[in-house]
């Protein structure tokens, strides 16, 4: 079974073709996925999407939050996450983080949006999905305040520079498609692929976003999670079968569902 642990199928992208998305990703052998959301419309979404989508033949879950890029139309986190972070579909805060390779809101807003998203997954005692971008010092620092949450990189980005620390707190990272992709900073992902302790990796497609080769350039979808597991599993020298029972392994010690 594979599992997508961030795809965007309530996007403007994607959610009109929502339904054909999940049966396409069911088909493909994806068992379990995310929806994440990036701000209080959209993580409404992602949870009314994940009761609705799931079934006995794929479980769809829910992570809730307000991306960096959006933190500046926010004030505080809305009061209402509280009530649908109790929803059975809802898993994990996040994606919350630092992006300062756009800077679409000002870093004081960001880091102070996401020292938020940290205290409510604290409260809430949830696992935390990261957005870190270019941003590596700062997010260490704040994190650092908050060891004992469960901590998810999205599509980890700090290379081996970061990874040990990233470690000492506890982190999981995620790896997507640019795992697959053919340049340079992808060599030195699939560095840090080979070093990761398995038990702190799992896998993702960022979808419709960061499609793996040989689609790349297209529209991503979870079903091509596939691509990053095959890529994974060559870089490490085991089997893709092995890999998928690690990775199920290490998504129901994280997340905590059956």
């Amino acid at each position: 079974m594979y599992i997508d642990t961030h795809c965007h199928i309530n996007s403007e992208e994607l959610r009109l073709e929502a339904r054909s998305i999940i049966t396409r990703a069911r088909e493909a052998g994806v068992g379990k996925m995310i929806i994440i959301g990036c701000d209080y419309e959209d993580s409404c979404e992602a949870a009314a999407m994940a009761e609705d989508f799931s079934s006995s033949k794929i479980q769809c879950y829910a992570s809730i939050g307000i991306h960096p890029h959006e933190a500046k139309r926010y004030t505080a986190i809305p009061a209402e996450f509280r009530n649908i972070a109790g929803m059975s579909r809802v898993i994990a805060i996040g994606e919350t983080g630092l992006d300062y390779h756009y800077d679409h809101s000002p870093k004081d807003v960001q880091r102070k949006m996401f020292d938020l998203h940290l205290k409510l997954a604290e409260e809430l005692d949830l696992p935390v999905i990261l957005h870190i971008r270019e941003a590596m010092d700062d997010a260490m620092e704040i994190l650092t305040l908050y060891r004992g949450l469960k901590m998810l990189f999205h599509c980890y980005s700090g290379g081996l520079e970061y990874l040990d620390e990233v470690l000492r707190l506890g982190g999981m990272c995620a790896f997507g498609g640019a795992v697959t992709w053919d340049t340079k900073s992808s060599a030195q992902l699939r560095e840090v692929v080979k070093k990761i302790p398995i038990e702190n990796l799992l896998c993702e497609t960022d979808s419709p976003y960061m499609a793996p080769e040989p689609l790349r350039g297209r529209m991503n979808e979870p079903a091509n999670v596939s691509y990053v597991y095959k890529t994974i599993a060559k870089e490490r020298g085991i089997d893709v079968s092995e890999l998928s029972r690690v990775v199920e392994d290490n998504a129901k010690r994280f997340f905590g569902w059956d």
